[in-house]
Protein backbone atom coordinates (compact mmCIF):
# COMPACT_ATOMS: atom_id res chain seq x y z
CA UNK A 1 0.00 0.00 0.00
CA UNK A 2 2.68 2.38 0.81
CA UNK A 3 4.39 1.94 -2.47
CA UNK A 4 0.99 2.41 -4.17
CA UNK A 5 1.35 5.86 -2.28
CA UNK A 6 4.51 6.57 -2.69
CA UNK A 7 4.16 5.94 -7.04
CA UNK A 8 1.40 7.93 -6.69
CA UNK A 9 3.28 10.86 -5.74
CA UNK A 10 4.61 11.60 -9.24
CA UNK A 11 2.19 12.54 -12.10
CA UNK A 12 2.18 9.54 -14.35
CA UNK A 13 2.78 11.52 -17.86
CA UNK A 14 5.03 14.44 -17.18
CA UNK A 15 7.21 12.77 -14.21
CA UNK A 16 6.80 15.93 -11.95
CA UNK A 17 5.90 15.54 -8.01
CA UNK A 18 2.45 16.27 -7.23
CA UNK A 19 2.39 16.94 -3.56
CA UNK A 20 -1.16 17.54 -2.42
CA UNK A 21 -2.30 14.20 -4.35
CA UNK A 22 -5.55 13.47 -1.53
CA UNK A 23 -5.27 16.53 0.81
CA UNK A 24 -7.21 18.58 -1.33
CA UNK A 25 -10.04 17.32 -4.35
CA UNK A 26 -9.93 21.44 -5.78
CA UNK A 27 -8.49 22.82 -8.29
CA UNK A 28 -7.72 21.38 -12.50
CA UNK A 29 -6.78 18.09 -12.69
CA UNK A 30 -6.49 16.08 -16.34
CA UNK A 31 -9.15 13.68 -16.85
CA UNK A 32 -6.48 11.67 -18.56
CA UNK A 33 -3.45 10.95 -16.14
CA UNK A 34 -6.00 12.50 -13.01
CA UNK A 35 -3.39 14.33 -11.21
CA UNK A 36 -2.91 17.67 -10.66
CA UNK A 37 -2.02 19.81 -13.69
CA UNK A 38 0.36 21.91 -13.73
CA UNK A 39 0.13 25.61 -15.53
CA UNK A 40 2.87 25.03 -17.67
CA UNK A 41 1.45 22.04 -19.51
CA UNK A 42 -1.87 22.50 -19.90
CA UNK A 43 -4.28 22.07 -22.70
CA UNK A 44 -6.22 24.75 -24.32
CA UNK A 45 -9.50 23.61 -23.06
CA UNK A 46 -7.93 23.54 -19.34
CA UNK A 47 -9.35 19.37 -19.55
CA UNK A 48 -6.66 17.56 -20.50
CA UNK A 49 -2.72 18.46 -20.17
CA UNK A 50 -0.72 18.98 -23.21
CA UNK A 51 1.09 15.72 -22.93
CA UNK A 52 -1.91 13.49 -22.57
CA UNK A 53 -3.16 15.15 -25.60
CA UNK A 54 -0.21 14.46 -27.61
CA UNK A 55 -0.70 11.09 -26.39
CA UNK A 56 -4.14 10.55 -27.94
CA UNK A 57 -3.39 11.97 -31.01
CA UNK A 58 -0.42 9.78 -31.84
CA UNK A 59 -1.77 6.24 -33.73
CA UNK A 60 0.83 3.37 -33.31
CA UNK A 61 2.61 1.94 -36.56
CA UNK A 62 0.77 -1.00 -35.88
CA UNK A 63 -2.84 0.61 -35.73
CA UNK A 64 -2.73 1.79 -39.16
CA UNK A 65 -4.37 -1.51 -40.73
CA UNK A 66 -8.08 -2.17 -40.02
CA UNK A 67 -8.68 -5.49 -39.06
CA UNK A 68 -12.27 -7.92 -40.30
CA UNK A 69 -13.91 -6.71 -37.33
CA UNK A 70 -14.15 -5.33 -33.30
CA UNK A 71 -15.91 -6.75 -30.52
CA UNK A 72 -17.06 -4.31 -28.03
CA UNK A 73 -19.41 -5.63 -24.81
CA UNK A 74 -20.72 -2.88 -23.55
CA UNK A 75 -22.04 -2.53 -19.94
CA UNK A 76 -23.79 0.28 -17.83
CA UNK A 77 -25.51 0.76 -14.46
CA UNK A 78 -23.56 -1.86 -12.06
CA UNK A 79 -24.11 -0.21 -9.07
CA UNK A 80 -21.72 -2.44 -6.47
CA UNK A 81 -23.36 -2.67 -3.31
CA UNK A 82 -25.53 -5.51 -2.95
CA UNK A 83 -24.43 -9.29 -3.16
CA UNK A 84 -26.69 -10.09 -6.41
CA UNK A 85 -24.68 -7.45 -8.20
CA UNK A 86 -21.12 -9.12 -7.08
CA UNK A 87 -22.61 -12.64 -8.16
CA UNK A 88 -23.67 -10.92 -11.54
CA UNK A 89 -20.14 -9.44 -12.10
CA UNK A 90 -18.35 -12.20 -10.97
CA UNK A 91 -20.08 -14.34 -13.65
CA UNK A 92 -19.48 -12.07 -15.88
CA UNK A 93 -16.07 -11.73 -15.26
CA UNK A 94 -15.73 -15.60 -16.33
CA UNK A 95 -17.50 -15.29 -19.51
CA UNK A 96 -15.15 -12.79 -20.54
CA UNK A 97 -12.44 -14.72 -19.73
CA UNK A 98 -13.99 -17.15 -22.12
CA UNK A 99 -15.60 -14.86 -24.92
CA UNK A 100 -12.47 -12.64 -24.60
CA UNK A 101 -13.69 -9.40 -26.53
CA UNK A 102 -11.66 -7.01 -27.75
CA UNK A 103 -12.94 -4.14 -25.29
CA UNK A 104 -14.68 -4.10 -22.24
CA UNK A 105 -16.49 -0.24 -21.78
CA UNK A 106 -18.54 0.70 -18.52
CA UNK A 107 -21.03 3.39 -19.11
CA UNK A 108 -21.31 5.13 -16.03
CA UNK A 109 -22.73 4.03 -12.04
CA UNK A 110 -20.17 1.29 -10.72
CA UNK A 111 -21.58 1.99 -7.51
CA UNK A 112 -24.78 2.73 -5.70
CA UNK A 113 -24.01 5.48 -3.54
CA UNK A 114 -20.15 6.24 -4.38
CA UNK A 115 -19.29 4.17 -1.01
CA UNK A 116 -15.54 3.31 -0.32
CA UNK A 117 -16.22 -0.35 -0.35
CA UNK A 118 -18.12 -0.29 -3.22
CA UNK A 119 -15.20 1.32 -5.14
CA UNK A 120 -13.18 -0.96 -4.22
CA UNK A 121 -15.14 -3.86 -5.11
CA UNK A 122 -15.46 -2.11 -8.78
CA UNK A 123 -11.67 -1.82 -9.30
CA UNK A 124 -10.92 -5.22 -7.92
CA UNK A 125 -13.40 -6.22 -10.95
CA UNK A 126 -11.71 -4.23 -13.08
CA UNK A 127 -8.33 -5.30 -12.84
CA UNK A 128 -9.62 -9.22 -13.03
CA UNK A 129 -11.28 -8.76 -15.90
CA UNK A 130 -8.03 -6.88 -17.81
CA UNK A 131 -6.10 -10.20 -16.45
CA UNK A 132 -7.90 -12.27 -18.81
CA UNK A 133 -6.30 -9.95 -21.56
CA UNK A 134 -9.23 -7.61 -22.47
CA UNK A 135 -8.81 -3.94 -22.62
CA UNK A 136 -11.59 -2.32 -19.83
CA UNK A 137 -12.40 1.43 -20.29
CA UNK A 138 -14.93 2.57 -17.57
CA UNK A 139 -16.37 6.67 -17.13
CA UNK A 140 -18.49 7.84 -14.02
CA UNK A 141 -21.99 7.53 -13.70
CA UNK A 142 -24.32 9.96 -11.54
CA UNK A 143 -24.34 7.56 -8.67
CA UNK A 144 -20.41 7.39 -8.75
CA UNK A 145 -20.79 10.85 -8.43
CA UNK A 146 -22.56 10.43 -4.67
CA UNK A 147 -25.34 12.57 -4.74
CA UNK A 148 -27.57 9.96 -5.00
CA UNK A 149 -29.02 9.10 -2.22
CA UNK A 150 -25.85 10.85 -0.22
CA UNK A 151 -26.87 14.02 1.06
CA UNK A 152 -23.82 14.57 3.25
CA UNK A 153 -21.81 14.52 -0.89
CA UNK A 154 -23.48 17.78 -1.98
CA UNK A 155 -21.28 19.35 0.77
CA UNK A 156 -18.35 17.45 -0.56
CA UNK A 157 -19.43 18.75 -4.10
CA UNK A 158 -19.45 22.26 -2.98
CA UNK A 159 -15.36 22.13 -2.11
CA UNK A 160 -14.87 20.31 -5.08
CA UNK A 161 -15.14 16.92 -4.20
CA UNK A 162 -16.88 15.20 -6.88
CA UNK A 163 -14.53 12.54 -7.81
CA UNK A 164 -11.69 11.62 -5.42
CA UNK A 165 -13.21 8.33 -4.70
CA UNK A 166 -13.29 7.98 -8.15
CA UNK A 167 -9.20 9.17 -8.20
CA UNK A 168 -8.10 7.23 -5.50
CA UNK A 169 -9.75 3.64 -6.11
CA UNK A 170 -10.84 3.20 -9.43
CA UNK A 171 -7.83 4.84 -10.04
CA UNK A 172 -8.07 5.11 -14.30
CA UNK A 173 -8.79 8.05 -16.58
CA UNK A 174 -12.30 9.96 -16.46
CA UNK A 175 -12.44 10.37 -20.01
CA UNK A 176 -10.16 7.48 -21.31
CA UNK A 177 -9.00 7.32 -25.13
CA UNK A 178 -8.51 3.61 -26.17
CA UNK A 179 -6.55 3.23 -29.13
CA UNK A 180 -6.34 0.03 -30.84
CA UNK A 181 -6.08 -1.70 -34.60
CA UNK A 182 -8.63 0.31 -36.63
CA UNK A 183 -10.23 2.09 -34.10
CA UNK A 184 -10.30 4.94 -31.25
CA UNK A 185 -12.26 4.91 -28.34
CA UNK A 186 -13.21 8.14 -26.25
CA UNK A 187 -14.78 7.72 -23.35
CA UNK A 188 -16.87 11.04 -22.17
CA UNK A 189 -18.50 12.08 -18.55
CA UNK A 190 -21.66 13.35 -18.85
CA UNK A 191 -22.15 12.91 -15.23
CA UNK A 192 -21.05 16.33 -13.45
CA UNK A 193 -22.94 16.79 -10.33
CA UNK A 194 -24.53 19.29 -8.71
CA UNK A 195 -26.17 21.41 -11.64
CA UNK A 196 -29.94 22.26 -11.10
CA UNK A 197 -30.51 23.33 -14.57
CA UNK A 198 -29.19 19.81 -15.93
CA UNK A 199 -29.85 17.52 -12.84
CA UNK A 200 -31.21 14.63 -14.36
CA UNK A 201 -29.86 14.46 -17.72
CA UNK A 202 -26.22 15.03 -17.61
CA UNK A 203 -24.64 17.16 -20.69
CA UNK A 204 -21.10 17.23 -22.58
CA UNK A 205 -19.64 20.79 -22.22
CA UNK A 206 -17.82 22.65 -25.03
CA UNK A 207 -14.21 21.39 -23.96
CA UNK A 208 -15.34 17.84 -23.65
CA UNK A 209 -16.76 17.96 -27.84
CA UNK A 210 -14.02 19.91 -29.23
CA UNK A 211 -11.61 17.64 -27.42
CA UNK A 212 -13.98 14.37 -29.01
CA UNK A 213 -14.08 16.04 -32.50
CA UNK A 214 -10.13 16.73 -32.01
CA UNK A 215 -9.24 12.95 -31.83
CA UNK A 216 -11.62 12.03 -34.04
CA UNK A 217 -10.47 14.10 -37.29
CA UNK A 218 -6.93 13.11 -36.48
CA UNK A 219 -7.76 9.56 -36.98
CA UNK A 220 -8.00 8.25 -40.42
CA UNK A 221 -11.76 8.06 -41.98
CA UNK A 222 -11.60 4.02 -42.26
CA UNK A 223 -10.97 3.72 -38.56
CA UNK A 224 -13.86 2.63 -36.31
CA UNK A 225 -14.82 5.82 -33.98
CA UNK A 226 -16.60 5.08 -31.06
CA UNK A 227 -18.04 7.61 -28.17
CA UNK A 228 -19.36 6.21 -24.86
CA UNK A 229 -20.97 7.97 -21.88
CA UNK A 230 -23.44 7.51 -18.98
CA UNK A 231 -26.08 9.42 -19.91
CA UNK A 232 -28.60 9.00 -23.35
CA UNK A 233 -27.68 10.68 -26.62
CA UNK A 234 -31.10 9.60 -27.70
CA UNK A 235 -34.08 9.72 -26.26
CA UNK A 236 -36.22 5.98 -27.15
CA UNK A 237 -39.62 6.87 -26.81
CA UNK A 238 -39.85 4.17 -23.58
CA UNK A 239 -37.27 6.49 -21.88
CA UNK A 240 -38.20 7.54 -18.09
CA UNK A 241 -35.37 10.02 -18.27
CA UNK A 242 -33.99 13.41 -21.05
CA UNK A 243 -31.42 12.94 -23.17
CA UNK A 244 -27.92 14.96 -22.54
CA UNK A 245 -28.46 18.56 -22.80
CA UNK A 246 -28.99 20.20 -26.37
CA UNK A 247 -28.48 16.15 -27.38
CA UNK A 248 -29.31 16.74 -31.05
CA UNK A 249 -26.46 19.26 -31.63
CA UNK A 250 -24.18 17.08 -29.53
CA UNK A 251 -25.04 14.14 -31.81
CA UNK A 252 -24.35 16.22 -35.37
CA UNK A 253 -20.86 17.35 -34.19
CA UNK A 254 -20.14 14.08 -33.09
CA UNK A 255 -20.90 12.55 -36.23
CA UNK A 256 -19.53 15.31 -38.13
CA UNK A 257 -16.46 14.46 -37.12
CA UNK A 258 -16.75 11.14 -37.86
CA UNK A 259 -18.65 9.37 -34.73
CA UNK A 260 -19.31 5.66 -36.25
CA UNK A 261 -20.95 4.06 -32.31
CA UNK A 262 -22.43 6.12 -29.56
CA UNK A 263 -22.99 3.78 -26.46
CA UNK A 264 -24.62 4.79 -23.27
CA UNK A 265 -26.83 3.39 -20.27
CA UNK A 266 -28.71 4.95 -17.57
CA UNK A 267 -32.36 4.00 -18.40
CA UNK A 268 -31.46 -0.07 -17.65
CA UNK A 269 -33.24 -0.64 -21.03
CA UNK A 270 -31.98 -1.89 -24.24
CA UNK A 271 -32.61 0.08 -27.26
CA UNK A 272 -30.70 0.83 -30.69
CA UNK A 273 -31.43 3.18 -33.61
CA UNK A 274 -29.18 4.01 -37.04
CA UNK A 275 -28.86 7.78 -36.86
CA UNK A 276 -28.42 9.53 -40.59
CA UNK A 277 -26.57 12.60 -40.75
CA UNK A 278 -23.17 14.30 -42.09
CA UNK A 279 -23.22 12.15 -45.01
CA UNK A 280 -23.01 8.97 -42.88
CA UNK A 281 -25.02 6.66 -41.09
CA UNK A 282 -24.02 5.69 -36.86
CA UNK A 283 -25.47 3.06 -34.62
CA UNK A 284 -26.57 4.34 -31.23
CA UNK A 285 -27.24 1.67 -28.59
CA UNK A 286 -28.37 2.27 -25.17
CA UNK A 287 -27.54 -0.90 -22.48
CA UNK A 288 -29.61 -2.86 -20.22
CA UNK A 289 -28.33 -2.64 -16.63
CA UNK A 290 -26.83 -5.71 -14.46
CA UNK A 291 -28.23 -4.44 -11.20
CA UNK A 292 -32.02 -5.01 -9.82
CA UNK A 293 -33.25 -2.34 -11.05
CA UNK A 294 -34.59 -3.52 -14.47
CA UNK A 295 -37.87 -2.29 -16.30
CA UNK A 296 -41.03 -4.14 -15.76
CA UNK A 297 -39.76 -7.71 -16.22
CA UNK A 298 -36.44 -7.93 -18.59
CA UNK A 299 -33.49 -9.59 -16.54
CA UNK A 300 -30.34 -7.78 -16.03
CA UNK A 301 -28.02 -7.88 -18.86
CA UNK A 302 -25.57 -6.53 -21.23
CA UNK A 303 -24.96 -6.03 -24.68
CA UNK A 304 -22.12 -6.96 -27.14
CA UNK A 305 -21.73 -5.26 -30.60
CA UNK A 306 -19.91 -6.85 -33.66
CA UNK A 307 -18.46 -3.86 -35.94
CA UNK A 308 -17.49 -5.26 -39.04
CA UNK A 309 -15.58 -3.01 -41.14
CA UNK A 310 -17.09 -4.04 -44.75
CA UNK A 311 -19.98 -2.19 -43.24
CA UNK A 312 -22.29 -4.23 -40.71
CA UNK A 313 -22.88 -4.08 -36.97
CA UNK A 314 -24.15 -6.99 -35.29
CA UNK A 315 -25.95 -5.93 -31.55
CA UNK A 316 -26.53 -9.10 -29.28
CA UNK A 317 -28.03 -8.57 -26.03
CA UNK A 318 -27.26 -11.06 -23.34
CA UNK A 319 -29.20 -12.08 -19.91
CA UNK A 320 -28.24 -12.54 -16.84
CA UNK A 321 -30.69 -15.88 -15.55
CA UNK A 322 -31.03 -16.39 -11.72
CA UNK A 323 -27.32 -15.41 -11.15
CA UNK A 324 -26.85 -18.84 -12.30
CA UNK A 325 -25.67 -18.01 -15.95
CA UNK A 326 -25.31 -16.35 -19.50
CA UNK A 327 -27.95 -16.60 -21.98
CA UNK A 328 -28.47 -14.82 -24.83
CA UNK A 329 -31.52 -12.73 -25.55
CA UNK A 330 -32.08 -10.94 -28.91
CA UNK A 331 -29.88 -10.04 -32.06
CA UNK A 332 -29.91 -6.99 -33.93
CA UNK A 333 -28.23 -6.88 -37.36
CA UNK A 334 -27.24 -3.10 -38.98
CA UNK A 335 -26.14 -2.81 -42.58
CA UNK A 336 -24.42 0.68 -43.34
CA UNK A 337 -22.84 0.17 -46.78
CA UNK A 338 -23.03 -2.30 -49.34
CA UNK A 339 -20.41 -4.82 -48.53
CA UNK A 340 -18.02 -5.29 -51.23
CA UNK A 341 -16.74 -8.92 -52.45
Amino acid sequence: MEERYEAKKFCRVCGRRVPSLYKRSGGRRCVVCLHRTHGEHLAGNRRVCLDCSRLELHIPAGYSQTPCGVTLAHLADLHFGGEESQKRADLLKNWFCVRRPDYVLVSGDMTRMAGREEFQRAALWIRQVESSGTRVAVVPGNHDIGYWGNPGSVAGQAVGRKYHRWIKEIDRPIEPCLRGPGCVILGLNSAHGINPARLFNGYLDRGQRARAVGIFRATPPEHLKVVFCHHPLVRFADNRHRAVFRSVAVREELMAAGADLLLWGHQHRFASTVLDGAGKKCVAVQGPTLSDRVREDELPGFAVVEWFFKGRAVIRTFNIVEDEYVEEDKEVEYRLKEEQP
